[in-house]
């Protein structure tokens, strides 16, 4: 089906046979062919090259999409057939090991602070849905509701949760019915005015549409953290997810499922701190989906503006530990350049041998030299 859909696009194209003003034939294709759910019912799942599940989604998988399981372990998909897709494992992130160095001392001497820092600015966070018909089965009896379904209803459980926590939750009920092609286009309006409203960050609140024990971890209902990889924030937007997951597994253990990493773009291109969040799926009780995701309130707020706990710790005089840290920086910086020195030493020299003698020469020459010199200095400091 996929071909046929691909040679009629060509033929369109070959004979330029569209109106002026029409939509770009190429959006309007991959629009179609890249719904962000599935419609039909169906399941992918993913599984590593032995044949291990991964994880599983009605969400559309293509190759390069890329998956935090709850172990923290990186997987990026290579190779999709059907409703199997097959991942290997990433690397330990994309940064060399200079952006390694350059992360480790900003986070010693610069680190990253929250959005707010201070009592007297407002905390502020959207909230809305793009596909608000979204419904769970055994509350709602089915699982979509155009007028508003059971999701609603977990997103204003998520604004409740913030609220306790000192934040101003601005909720949008919106349904931007139907779920279609076109709907994130309708929610792009409403994500802009939630920002335009001054909100710090924009929640996109969902359901996913599999076996319920799927998003179950210990009776609790698990949450999946979605991140477009197609726009120029996906960057920001993935270290914005990783943030949330390393603090939700000290905060609520088991309580994100992990982080997927799809083809699209979701709108999160219009914040550096937008995130699509999948709350268990439309089998599961909306009950313990409201219970998750008011727990997630709380990782949302230490995320974007800390703890109570945070700012006690900021006000007490710097601590030991905080001493040792900085030490600690430095001695791996003095190892980088040692271990560095040394292998640009061998390089240039080609062997160990000429490497040998270059040493050799330097600590008998300009080396020498300079603590001949202070050993003098000494001598003469002595007899005075």
């Amino acid at each position: 089906m996929r071909r046929l859909l691909l040679a009629v696009l060509a033929l369109f194209l070959i004979f330029n046979q569209f109106p002026a003003g029409a939509q770009d034939p190429v959006e309007e294709f991959f629009d179609l062919i890249s719904l962000d759910t599935r419609d039909d019912g169906g399941v992918y799942t993913i599984t590593d090259e032995q044949g291990n599940v991964l994880m599983r989604t009605a969400r559309h998988v293509h190759v390069g999409d890329r998956w935090i399981g709850m172990d923290n372990r990186r997987w990026v998909v290579f190779d999709v057939e059907g409703d199997e897709a097959t991942a290997k494992r990433a690397g330990q992130g994309s940064q060399s090991w200079l952006q390694r160095v350059r992360a480790l001392i900003l986070g010693t001497f610069g680190p990253a602070t929250p959005v707010q820092q201070q009592e007297t600015t407002e905390k502020k966070i959207g909230i809305y849905s793009t596909h608000g018909a979204e419904s769970y089965v055994p509350n709602d009896g089915t699982d979509s509701v155009p007028e508003g379904g059971g999701i609603i209803d977990v997103a204003e459980s998520l604004k409740a949760g913030l609220e306790q926590d000192g934040v101003t939750a601005i909720q949008s009920e919106e349904t931007h019915v139907p779920h279609d092609s076109n709907a994130y286009k309708r929610s792009r309006n409403t994500a802009q005015e939630l920002l335009s409203d001054g909100s710090d960050a924009v929640i996109d609140v969902h359901r996913d549409a599999i076996a319920a024990e799927e998003y179950l971890e210990n009776g609790m209902v698990q949450i999946q953290l979605v991140v477009g990889r197609q726009n120029q924030n996906a960057a920001a937007n993935q270290e914005f997810a990783e943030k949330l997951k390393s603090i939700a597994d000290e905060q609520y253990p088991g309580l994100v499922k992990g982080i997927f990493a799809a083809k699209g773009n979701y709108n999160q291109d219009m914040s550096p701190r937008s995130l699509l969040i999948e709350v268990g799926t439309h089998e599961n009780d909306k009950g313990g989906a409201e219970e998750s995701v008011t727990k997630f309130a709380d990782v949302l707020s230490t995320a974007l503006y800390g703890s109570a706990e945070a700012a006690e710790q900021t006000e007490k005089p710097a601590a030991t530990a905080s001493g040792g840290t900085v030490w600690r920086t430095i001695l791996w910086l003095l190892a980088i350049v040692i271990v560095g020195g040394g292998a640009f030493l061998y390089i240039s020299a080609g062997s160990w041998e000429e490497m040998k003698k270059k040493l050799k020469g330097f600590t008998q020459g300009e080396f020498g030299d300079l603590f001949k010199i202070s050993l003098k200095n000494r001598e003469d400091d002595d007899q005075h």
